[in-house]
């Protein structure tokens, strides 16, 4: 469950609202010429005519790919992933508790074509790490390997949400996807392709978000989600059972608290989930993720800053544009930067997080290392993280202060869009 992760969920691919500008200080870089976007590869509108499954199905029946194809592979078992996880929030009753931050699903109302279960989130969560791995292991070595550009129009993309093998209303990406994994850009004319070339340093952007994705869902893992889950539908169902016998006595009225007061199931599971010991091989696990998701952005910016082309970029260095429009802020990459070296000094015991009440540390990797139980009492009392209180120095604001005044309002979808 998303919303037992004790990080914040991430979240892939374009909004249509205008940018919010802002003023930015220091020099401005000195751009590299803009070359014109090239012409999609065919493989983008095979995904557009097709679908992800067949297109995914037939590289991976090959033995021998090229480094465009193998990013291909990567990007298309990473897509498969969401669209799994997506297909399955829709069709199972209940299932937003998972992951909501996957995807604008729609808000359908259809009678659910699978039952929810309390063994649901943990098998959906293990399908998505597994999906992430097949995706890392696709994207391993591209990074550093010989030079390459995959051409995509973002138009091409679609999800199969209803499993019926054709592109119906509401399943394009870019809406489904807007704002979550990818920056939002202004608003294109109708028809208007919105083609980005994907290359070295996007295969460490990939890279870094496998790693992302499946460091959330390993943390999930270790809460053990299942019990809890079970406790609270065994009950909810007696609710149901009650309020339908109200109403067949005429007791019951439109405004029953099933209904009103829906977020309390999910949230009584999730803390629930938190009174448990949880698995320290999965929070070990998350732990190792996130510090490979780091070094993956770190790569990224390395490359990224050493290109000589400013052709359809995805995420631009300083001296790039993007081709879709969004602004970048020049010294993004450095800042950002910052941003990680303080993500990784709290993994690994460097530096501790500031306890809301007092001036003391709690050693976040001492956690992850060999994790307690998390009750939301002892957590915000104290005693739940007394075992976990340090003298190692607190991490201080000025990082996360300067990317935030850099990208002005758009702090939460740049962080994303980042990883």
């Amino acid at each position: 469950m998303c919303s037992a992760r004790l990080v914040t969920c991430l979240a892939a691919v374009l909004a249509f609202s205008p940018l919010i500008t802002h003023a930015q200080d220091g020099p401005v870089t000195a751009k590299i010429a803009r070359s014109e976007a090239p012409a999609a590869d065919p493989i983008s509108a095979r995904i557009a005519a097709e679908g992800i499954a067949p297109v995914l199905a037939d590289l991976q029946s090959q033995e021998a790919l090229a480094p465009k194809d193998r990013f291909a592979l990567g990007g298309l078992e990473f897509l498969a992933s969401l669209e799994a996880t997506m297909r399955w929030q829709l069709e199972a009753g209940g299932a937003r508790v998972l992951m909501p931050f996957v995807g604008n699903l729609p808000g359908r109302r259809d009678a659910p074509r699978e039952t929810f279960t309390a063994d649901a989130v943990p098998r959906e969560s293990e399908a998505l790490i597994a999906g992430m791995d097949r995706a890392n292991t696709a994207l391993d070595g591209l990074a550093d390997g010989p030079e390459f550009g995959l051409a995509i129009d973002l138009n091409d993309l679609w999800f199969d949400l209803n499993g019926n093998g054709t592109r119906d209303d509401g399943e394009d990406a870019v809406t489904l996807l807007r704002g979550a994994f990818m920056p939002r850009a202004p608003e294109a004319a109708p028809g208007a392709s919105r083609i980005v070339r994907f290359d070295n340093a996007d295969a460490a952007w990939l890279s870094a978000y496998t790693h992302l994705v499946s460091g959330v869902g390993e943390l999930t893992l270790a809460f053990d989600p299942e019990p809890a889950i079970a406790r609270v539908m065994d009950t909810y169902a007696k609710l149901v059972e009650a309020r339908d016998k109200a109403m067949g006595t005429g007791q019951a009225t439109s405004m029953d608290g099933l209904m009103m007061f829906s977020f309390i199931d999910p949230a009584a599971a999730v803390l629930d989930m938190l009174h448990q010991q949880p698995d320290p091989t999965r929070t070990r696990a998350a732990r190792d993720h996130w510090l490979a998701m780091i070094a993956d952005n770190r790569q990224f910016w390395d490359l990224a800053e050493a290109e000589t082309d400013n052709q359809a970029e995805w995420i631009p260095s300083d001296a790039q544009d993007q081709a879709l429009g969004v602004e970048f802020p020049d010294g993004l990459g450095e800042t950002w930067r910052g941003v990680l070296s303080d993500g990784e000094a709290l993994l690994t015991s460097e530096k501790s997080f500031p306890f809301w009440r007092v001036p003391v540390g709690v050693d976040l990797g001492a956690w992850l290392e060999n994790p307690t139980p998390l009750p939301l009492t002892g957590v915000v009392q104290g005693w739940a993280l007394d075992p976990f209180f340090t003298d190692t120095p607190m991490l201080t604001p000025e990082n996360w202060t300067r990317f935030s005044r850099l990208v002005g309002g758009r702090t939460g979808m740049m962080m994303f869009t980042l990883n």
